[in-house]
């Protein structure tokens, strides 16, 4: 039978971590023996208390100092026992079945090394639908904020990279890998270890049935993005490739047409960009009431998790 080792990295947020373990208890794996692992890296707050009273059916692992998200994740790898992993941030809500879909798509697909989830925002959007590349290389989630129902993120397939907040990987090959990189601090270590899958020969793909609701950046520790970016152009920059618009084109986002002679005929979804340099007056409005949504749903975000962790707190009062 297979086995499976869920590895959660946390620091501080018990109370993100409770509803966490709460929805995996309550969706069982169908053919599986499952195994949840849990990392306290260390966490300052009620999180070593809280993991106490799941000591019966998670195994914990605690670190006295914070190591980072490779740091973590590597040692709840190192104590997990299943023949795959799959590393979940604390800051989600696994949907029923979830787990089955990751495992189903990986195992009918022998050069598949890492397998991402569909994460949605909590108002239902997409939050990751997988990973892309701009013409700087920098990476992007593709398209964040689409409706979650949309045509071009309910297609299993394909990427260069998708992100570790929810993945599946062989235990084989996170080990012939290397597991996670820990020169970066927490951001881009996910990118590095799939292109490093990548230039082993296997692929990197993102399964839409596996779906999984994320407080993006809820848990995430103090950010050291430019140096992290830094790291992967320096080591990646000559194997990565940009790929976005092919994506948008192959999603029928983007179009052209073509007369005898130039100029052609571009078309674009309103719902992936607007004109830059000719946007009327509603297009412009139109982008920024997308961006002021974006920073208001952010703020929404914030405080929900604020609140539930107030709460937790006047639980163990």
């Amino acid at each position: 039978m297979t086995s499976c080792s869920i590895v959660i990295p946390v620091h501080n947020h018990a109370a993100l971590t409770r509803q966490c373990l709460e929805a995996l208890m309550a969706s069982p794996v169908e053919g599986a023996l499952l195994e949840i692992v849990v990392v306290d890296d260390g966490s300052t707050d009620s999180t070593p208390d809280l993991l106490a009273d799941y000591l019966e059916n998670v195994r914990v692992v605690r670190h006295e100092q914070a190591s980072g998200f490779a740091g973590a994740c590597n040692d709840g790898a190192a104590a997990a026992s299943g023949d795959w992993l799959v590393f979940l941030n604390n800051d989600t809500i696994p949907e029923p079945g979830w787990l089955d879909a990751l495992l189903r798509y990986a195992s009918e697909r022998e050069q598949v090394g890492f397998t991402g989830a569909k994460l949605l925002f909590p108002n239902g959007r997409i939050q990751h639908a997988g990973v892309v590349f701009a013409r700087n290389l920098s990476p992007h989630h593709i398209y964040a904020g689409f409706p979650s129902d949309h045509p071009a993120v309910n297609k299993s397939r394909e990427f260069q990279v998708v992100t570790a907040a929810c993945g599946l990987i062989r235990r084989e090959l996170f080990d012939e890998a290397g597991a996670f990189d820990q020169a970066f601090v927490n951001g881009y270590e996910d990118i590095d270890l799939c292109l490093r899958l990548r230039r082993l020969g296997y692929e990197v793909h993102y399964c839409h049935e596996s779906v999984v609701s994320h407080l993006e950046s809820a848990t995430r520790y103090a950010l050291s993005d430019q140096a992290g970016l830094e790291l992967f152009l320096a080591r990646w920059s000559n194997f990565v490739f940009q790929d976005d618009v092919l994506y948008y084109v192959a999603d029928h986002l983007i179009d052209i047409a073509y007369w005898e002679r130039y100029p052609a005929l571009l078309s674009v979804s309103p719902l992936l960009a607007v004109l830059d340099e000719r946007a009327t007056a509603t297009e412009r409005l139109l982008a920024e009431r997308s961006k002021e949504l974006v920073e208001a749903h952010k703020e929404n975000t914030r405080l929900q998790v604020e609140l539930l962790e107030a709460a937790a707190r006047d639980s163990l009062r």
